[in-house]
């Protein structure tokens, strides 16, 4: 009797463990779609800006395919009508609606950042769209899936952090809906999408973007499809502007395979980008943590943008996402500051022509502005209504790059 109760009492718990809330959470079947870095089931694919560098195959099932060039792929066009972009289309499809009937493990707030998730199934399940607005951090080992009712859109320098042993290629979100990763996002993962791909200017990518319906536009990226690990472990990378007028450029490693050097680049756009020196390995391998430093002597005046460009013994590259610096002789700022209640007011900037600016009230009021001229490089601007004495928020969007700047008004 004693020993037909312990073993029913042991198939009760392995069923609870099996299919009760302590089961694992399995990752989806990818199928054929786990070597693509895009695939759309159904859309146009399009790449602008010839620094665009994607890691796995891409391709569309059906939808114009314009792309590399511009752009460098490793990997292979898959391109409508073929017999892999064919399976694709019916593999991605399959795989996106195995997440639909998973059970939530945790309900998620609509805006992601700020917010931990531990391994298994997180769901936001309102209408509302998702965003991302600064660090969505993913913690420990085992299987992330964040299904997604509605579209998800990030935030300019937004990213996901991955601690404790969490991966990449553990990593899955859902988007009912379009998926659109900001300025110079910083993301991790498989997003599964029922919708269109956009990444904007800068915005990099470990992982994948598969849609089962939708167009996937590339702007100026970097993308590495998690089946395909980077060669170097990449800890940390910083460019900080010296006061000789120099920059400096420090970066760690802590795994390097067959590792042949080391170049550092420079843009002003984020498009263009030009060597600034390189560093050669003479060990190809390590698993030790390996700092490097380069120091640019000529940097451009202004915003810019430094990035590193690694190369294995084969010669394939691996391009990291960039970092902006700022180098000129005017801190960016307005002036005069405190200003006169008449509302006029300069600001130093690097694209005066192009900038986008906002002007807010402390209560977070819209208030209108005018640029009044351009003068020795600073915008002249001028509100349209008499300012009464406060503090006044103006903001400065330059290449993706967000400022705020306080006004003081007397």
């Amino acid at each position: 009797m004693k020993k037909t109760f312990l073993l029913l009492l042991t198939t009760i718990t392995l069923s609870t463990l099996v299919n009760g809330s302590f089961a694992q959470t399995k990752a989806p079947n990818l199928r054929t779609t786990a070597g693509f870095a895009f695939f759309t089931a159904n859309g146009a694919f399009e790449v602008n800006g010839n620094s665009t560098m994607v890691t796995g195959d891409v391709g569309t099932n059906v939808g114009a395919f314009n792309g590399f060039l511009p752009g460098t792929l490793t990997g292979s066009k898959r391109l409508p009508g073929s017999p892999e972009a064919v399976q694709a289309a019916s593999d991605v499809l399959a795989a996106y609606n195995s997440l639909t009937p998973l059970t939530c493990d945790r309900v998620v707030a609509a805006e992601l950042g700020g917010q931990t998730l531990t391994p298994g199934v997180s769901c936001q399940n309102t209408a509302s769209p998702t965003t991302l607005n600064g660090t969505l951090t993913l913690s420990g080992s085992g299987i992330f899936i964040v299904k997604l009712s509605s579209a998800l859109t990030t935030a300019t320098s937004s990213n996901i952090a991955l601690t404790n042993g969490a991966t990449a290629n553990n990593v899955f979100f859902q988007v009912d809906g379009a998926f659109t990763a900001g300025t110079s996002s910083s993301l991790q993962g498989t997003f599964l999408v029922n919708g269109a791909i956009v990444l904007a200017t800068g915005a990099s990518l470990n992982g994948r973007g598969l849609s089962i319906g939708g167009a996937i536009t590339l702007n100026a990226n970097t993308v590495t499809n998690v089946a395909a690990p980077l060669p170097v472990s990449l800890v940390s990378f910083t460019a900080q502007p010296q006061a000789n007028r120099t920059v400096d450029i420090a970066w760690t490693t802590s795994l390097e395979t067959n590792n042949r050097g080391f170049v550092v680049e420079r843009s002003k756009d984020l498009q263009l980008f030009v060597k600034v020196g390189e560093v050669g390995e003479i060990a190809a391998n390590s698993s030790a943590l390996k700092n490097y430093k380069l120091t640019d002597q000529t940097p451009y005046v202004g915003t810019s943008y430094y990035r590193l460009k690694q190369t294995d013994l084969n010669g394939k590259m691996t391009i990291y996402p960039a970092v902006s610096v700022v180098l000129r002789d005017d801190a960016y700022g307005i002036f005069p500051n405190p200003a006169l209640g008449d509302g006029r007011f300069a600001l130093r900037i690097d694209e005066p022509e192009t900038a986008k600016l906002g002007f807010f009230s402390v209560d977070g009021r819209i208030l209108p502005l005018q640029r009044t001229g351009i003068q020795s490089g600073n915008l002249l601007l001028k509100t349209t209504d008499k300012l009464s004495a406060g503090v006044y928020i103006l903001t400065v969007e330059e290449r993706g790059q967000v400022r705020q700047h306080r006004l003081v008004v007397e």
